[in-house]
């Protein structure tokens, strides 16, 4: 007989089958299970290494012995009657089917149930924060969360100087560049939570937990601290301090317990880093605590509050005037409370405590950040660049810097859409749970036409804290400018309003979507609000501008913005409204004089591509400039401004925003004289569902080119039939009472 039927008759061959089938499913049930209980790889490892080392014997024993009636004997004892191999083939056979159609059956449920499940939510992850690398890069083993410490005085009072000495320390370690450390706003939400530290680890994307408490009694302070692996639960390190109550022995502890930590986690300081971390800001308690009750109330973003924390901050400062991070705070404070329109008397202060801050402490990255947005001010954007640059070299956990440079970059050169968004998902990285942050990168998605993301973003971060107002005014616009969703932006404005009443610019932003609504006599109560609040009177002047020109009051229209342009000259975009207003009307020369008056740089064809690249509502403004230069003598100038701008409209735009007709690209071809393609620009605006602002560009005279034509009817109509269906079903509020 040969080998191979000796082979087939001792089912050496049948058992091998057997063996290698169900090691397989049992591999891949391992590797299944075992993560369920936290095991790592060794266990899933040690089952491949004992299946493989059972193979062999497995096959010998099935090639000496025979299982009998009568049990388990060798083959060679078993005559040839008694010989059951073949029964025992046939039950192997079976054995082998079930197996078989066992790991069919795994594999099916991994394939097309399991894999598409995990692909989907990694995908989705990766979309909702940005690129998976930089999702992964979040975690090692040199991150850490610092979450708010507990009042162990008991004592109302003390939550300040509790809250301050957790939010100074986080700062402090911060200022390692080799370690991640979680910005405040995203630890804070996890104060006096219930959820275990693995669970915060993983929402927070960190290696490692520090918790503690403070107990103040008198002139004494208590501090205990711990730092956790937050994967083993296990206790790195721990410690208490029992100080006088100065605050150097304060800063003292904080530098001890920050050294300790890159210590215990091996992460190296240069000397600089060490010097900064040593360093004693103020050597004044009073200073220190009104500074600390500055930081609380600003990370609020509330207006009143904001307020209360300008006033923290001078207060700061009055104790202390060599106190740099008080300095800083003064800054940032006015620079978060300031409203439209206080530019002219708010930045020389903003400018001064910068000023103050840096010469007291050349080295401080918060200071830089600060820095940043003065020379942007003032428009020196290079300056500010390298700004932003030096505060994320001496700060480099300092997530404000990130968002800050982010948005810096998409103001002033929205080509490198890419660096803006890496570095807004750094920020993103450093303050998983900032609303602010998650609302900027939120606004990224959305200037690259990624709606869906957008509003999914928006709505993660409402989610997170629904009491923080800031987060719904950017959910509010991408419905209202993007989507045509008028009645859900007028929804989230108040609830905005409702959060934080005494916002002006919140009314402002709720009359303009009045305004597309064509609600005139809810605009005429959002102006009344607006001069309850005690607002300054351009806001009310600006509301006047939309009324006049809604009701068909031209020459009341002309005669408010002559009044207003003062006022707003130098306050964002609102002069550009203005000029778009003016021209809707056919106020040609006014119109130019606005638009020149704000940019005469239009007059320098060599400027041209700076102006095309700057931010989003200067898009179209290169359509209308261009009309108004063929219409008012400068023809030529005119002519050449419309094809470059053109070509940024068809060539470059599209490269940034899947939505390029919604920055009004028929102007452009209007002013050309090419109906159809402005046609087909409004068409494309209408299934793409943006309605915000025809109210005033549709209007323009470069559009009496097609108004007799029944394709615009067409789409006016539809435009109207939108708007009054969303009019109708409004079951909001128009303005919420303060």
């Amino acid at each position: 007989m040969s080998l191979f039927s000796e082979l087939k008759r001792r089912n050496v061959l049948r058992i091998g089958t057997a063996y290698v089938v169900g090691a397989w499913l049992l591999i891949q049930v391992a590797e299944t299970i075992f993560p369920l209980f936290g095991f790592g790889d060794t266990p899933a490892r040690l089952v491949v290494i004992v299946l493989a080392i059972g193979f062999i014997p497995s096959l010998v024993l099935s090639w000496v012995f025979e299982i009998t009636p009568d049990g388990l004997k060798k083959d060679a004892d078993v005559d040839a009657d008694e010989s059951t191999s073949q029964t025992t083939g046939r039950k192997l056979d079976h054995i082998i089917l079930v197996v078989l159609a066992l790991a069919l059956g795994y594999f099916a449920f991994d394939k097309f149930v399991l894999d598409p499940v995990e692909d989907e939510q990694i995908a989705q992850s990766a979309r909702q924060e940005g690129l998976t690398t930089a999702i992964l890069e979040s975690r090692g083993d040199k991150s850490i969360a610092v979450l708010p410490f507990d009042n162990r005085s008991n004592r109302e009072e003390d939550q300040f100087f509790t809250d301050g000495i957790h939010d100074d320390l986080l700062t402090t370690i911060a200022k390692i560049g080799s370690m991640k450390v979680i910005s405040r706003t995203s630890v804070i939400e996890y104060k006096d939570t219930v959820k275990k530290l693995p669970q915060i680890a993983q929402e927070l994307g960190v290696a490692n937990i520090l918790e503690g408490g403070i107990q103040r009694s008198g002139n004494h302070v208590r501090i205990n601290v711990q730092l956790i692996d937050a994967v083993t639960d296990e206790h790195l390190w721990a410690e208490i301090y029992d100080r006088e109550l100065t605050a150097e022995n304060l800063f003292a502890v904080q530098s001890e317990i920050t050294r300790m930590i890159a210590d215990a986690l091996q992460a190296e300081l240069s000397p600089g880093e060490q010097l900064r971390v040593d360093a004693r800001p103020t050597d004044n308690l009073q200073a220190y605590e009104a500074y600390m009750r500055g930081r609380q109330l600003m990370a609020t973003r509330h207006t009143a509050k904001l307020k209360l924390a300008v006033e923290e901050f001078k207060k700061a400062t009055e104790i202390d005037p060599s106190f740099a991070l008080a300095w800083v705070g003064v800054a940032d404070s006015l620079f978060l409370s300031m409203q439209w329109g206080d530019a002219e008397e708010t930045w020389p202060i903003i400018e001064d405590a910068v000023k103050n801050a840096m010469a007291i402490d050349n080295d401080l990255g918060e200071a830089y950040a600060s820095l940043a947005w003065i020379h942007y001010y003032h428009g020196r954007d290079d300056e500010a660049e390298a700004a932003y640059q030096k505060a994320i070299e001496l700060s480099p956990n300092y997530a404000t810097a990130y968002q800050w440079y982010s948005s810096h970059i998409g103001l002033t050169d929205p080509l490198r859409i890419q660096e803006s968004t890496d570095l807004m998902q750094k920020a993103a990285i450093l303050d998983p749970r900032s609303g602010i942050i998650g609302v900027s990168l939120a606004t990224i998605y959305r200037s690259r036409g990624l709606y869906t993301l957008a509003e999914n973003q928006y709505k993660k971060v409402i989610e997170l804290n629904p009491d923080f107002a800031p987060r719904y005014g950017g959910l509010s616009d991408l419905y209202r400018h993007d989507m045509g969703q008028l009645d859900k932006a007028l929804a989230l404005m108040n609830k905005m309003i409702a959060l934080d009443p005494e916002s002006p610019n919140s009314y402002l932003y709720t009359g303009g979507i009045f305004m597309n609504l064509g609600d005139l006599e809810a605009v005429q109560q959002v102006r009344d609000k607006i001069v309850d609040l005690g607002a300054p009177e351009w806001m009310s002047g600006l509301v006047d501008v939309h009324l006049s020109y809604g009701k068909g009051n031209k020459a009341g229209t002309r005669e408010t913005i002559q009044w207003l342009l003062p006022e707003i000259q130098n306050i964002g975009f609102l002069p550009l409204i203005v000029g778009s207003i003016a021209l809707a009307q056919g106020d040609i020369q006014l119109s130019r004089e606005i638009f020149l008056s704000i940019e005469p740089r239009w007059l320098e064809p060599d400027q041209w591509p700076d102006l095309f690249t700057s931010i989003g509502y200067r898009k179209p403004i290169g359509c209308f400039v261009a009309w108004l230069f063929m219409n008012t003598g400068n023809h030529e100038l005119g002519e050449a401004l419309l094809q470059q701008t053109t070509a940024f409209m068809e060539d470059s735009l599209p490269l940034l925003t899947e939505h390029p007709d919604v920055y009004f690209p028929d102007a452009c071809y209007l002013a050309a004289g090419d109906t159809e393609k402005a046609l087909q620009s409004i068409e494309t605006q209408l299934a793409h569902n943006h309605l915000n602002d025809w109210y005033i560009v549709h209007q323009m005279p470069m559009y009496d080119l097609i108004r007799h034509e029944p394709r615009f009817q067409a789409a006016s109509a539809e435009h109207q039939r939108r708007i009054a269906v969303q009019r109708e079903t409004l079951d909001v509020e128009r303005v919420p009472e303060k």
